[in-house]
């Protein structure tokens, strides 16, 4: 072996600035890691083993994503949480995804509304009045990913992935959802599950909007996940 390579890391950069990102995205958007932690390039340099370079390379695409701030000279530490912006994100996402099942539904396999009608099952299985925990909103998710993917729309697929994930399963907060939004989550996926089945593409989006609008945008816009009632 040749001494020279004795001490090159086993990774390559690309990869390790890629697993320091998915690690921090992670801490974060679990809650591991709280608003306004500070982070420290000195301890992930330490703990990756390698140089400044892909660990800034990281941190600056999490601040791109409004994961985390960085002044320099300063402090780089988690961002906290904007409850504006998050409902803004989640109308963006529902708007994505209303426009990808009107126009992708009806042309379903039957393959892809079975997929479905599982995902809706196994949410469905799950306790709704802890729909807000990182494990609940990661359910919901992927049925708004499979969505958007089944339509093939690259763009919104990619803005979906690249800009809204890590923002629409973070924890906003962590605490019980109250039972009478748990009931309107149940009420919209039956009825969500049977549109999926009659391929209704309209009908999907008009449950989805007030679902979001009700459960999700409008507590935060009031500043809690837990701030109202549905509306009927």
């Amino acid at each position: 072996m040749d001494d020279n390579n004795e001490h090159l890391p086993i990774r390559p950069r690309q990869l390790i600035r890629d697993q320091v990102f998915a690690t921090l995205a992670e801490e974060i958007v679990s809650g591991r890691m709280g608003p306004l932690e500070e982070i420290r390039d000195q301890d992930l340099q330490a703990e990756y083993g390698v140089s400044r370079t892909p660990i800034r390379e990281a941190l600056n695409r999490l601040a791109d994503l409004g994961l985390i701030e960085v002044r320099t000279n300063r402090f780089t530490r988690v961002a906290p949480v904007d409850l504006n912006a998050q409902a803004d994100r989640a109308e963006a996402a529902v708007a994505m995804i209303g426009y990808c099942a009107v126009v992708s539904v009806p042309d379903y396999t039957d393959e892809q509304i079975a997929s479905l009608q599982r995902r809706i099952d196994g949410i469905l299985a799950t306790d709704l009045v802890w729909a807000a925990t990182r494990a609940g909103l990661q359910h919901w998710y992927a049925l708004w990913a499979e969505v958007v993917m089944n339509a093939g729309n690259q763009t919104m697929i990619d803005i979906l992935d690249g800009q809204l994930a890590l923002h629409l399963t973070r924890t906003v907060p962590e605490e019980r959802v109250p039972e009478e939004f748990a009931d309107h989550m149940r009420r919209a996926l039956g009825e969500l599950r049977d549109a999926f089945g009659r391929r209704d593409g309209v009908g999907i989006r008009d449950i989805i909007e007030p679902l979001f609008r009700h459960v999700t945008i409008e507590p935060l816009r009031a500043g809690s996940l837990a701030a109202k009632n549905p509306r009927e």
